[in-house]
């Protein structure tokens, strides 16, 4: 069985290091609520797109990504949570980053066979640069998976695009969290669909000094999975 909480926030403080952890979640994966944006090598001539889907989650809605990949190309797309600045993580504001836990659900729903459906990994953007860690594939099985790491740092990511190290300190640049999925192809042209489901990120950080705004106006989803 899972349960949801979902609180809205408006003007919310965080006042105490006890709650400086910030958590990003999302089961219902609307249109509005996520950025897209695709990073093609070894050609431009590959496509991919994203959007909500009814009835296809772990339970209810999903997020259904459909990937067509031309011979000798790789793609990868980037699903950026939230589209301004309060889903947005700031470390001047909010605190240095600790760590990261994160997990998500995969689940193939149809496309070329002789792969590994499509790859998985955490995704985050600072600045232009798009960065990645722990790279996983969904298999496709057709069965649900979940994919989850606990305690990345800063030395677990690289650059996708661009070069550089992503920088957690408080005088970072403001990120941009989500995740990534990708494939590439070199004999055939390869197309897959899997479904996401049951984003979850958790923010693990050391609060500035005094009171931190925590997505001010917007809205903190937090969720609590229960095994069953």
């Amino acid at each position: 069985m899972k349960t949801k909480m979902l609180t809205t926030v408006a003007a919310a403080l965080v006042t105490s290091a006890a709650c400086a952890d910030v958590t990003y979640s999302d089961g219902t994966f609307q249109n509005s609520t996520w950025g897209f944006e695709t990073v093609t090598l070894g050609g431009a001539t590959s496509t991919a797109n994203a959007a909500q889907s009814s009835g296809t989650g772990n339970p209810g809605f999903s997020r259904r990504v459909n990937h067509t990949t031309q011979v000798g190309e790789t793609i990868y797309a980037l699903h950026r949570f939230g589209v301004n600045t309060a889903t947005r993580y700031e470390p001047a504001l909010q605190g240095a980053i600790l760590t990261l836990d994160w997990s998500i659900d995969a689940r193939w729903a149809s496309g070329s066979f002789g792969g590994d459906g499509q790859a998985i990994m955490l995704g985050a953007k600072q600045g232009m640069t798009i960065f990645f860690a722990d790279y996983d594939i969904t298999g496709f099985t057709g069965a649900w998976v979940t994919n989850t790491a606990v305690g990345l740092t800063a030395a677990s990511f690289l650059p996708l695009t661009g070069s550089g190290s992503i920088n957690f300190s408080a005088g970072g640049a403001p990120i941009r969290f989500g995740y990534i999925t990708g494939n590439s192809t070199t004999g055939f042209v390869y197309n897959n669909t899997v479904d996401y489901d049951n984003f979850n990120l958790v923010v693990r950080s050391v609060p500035g000094v005094g009171v931190l705004p925590a997505l001010a106006g917007g809205l903190l989803f937090a969720r609590r999975r229960r095994g069953g």
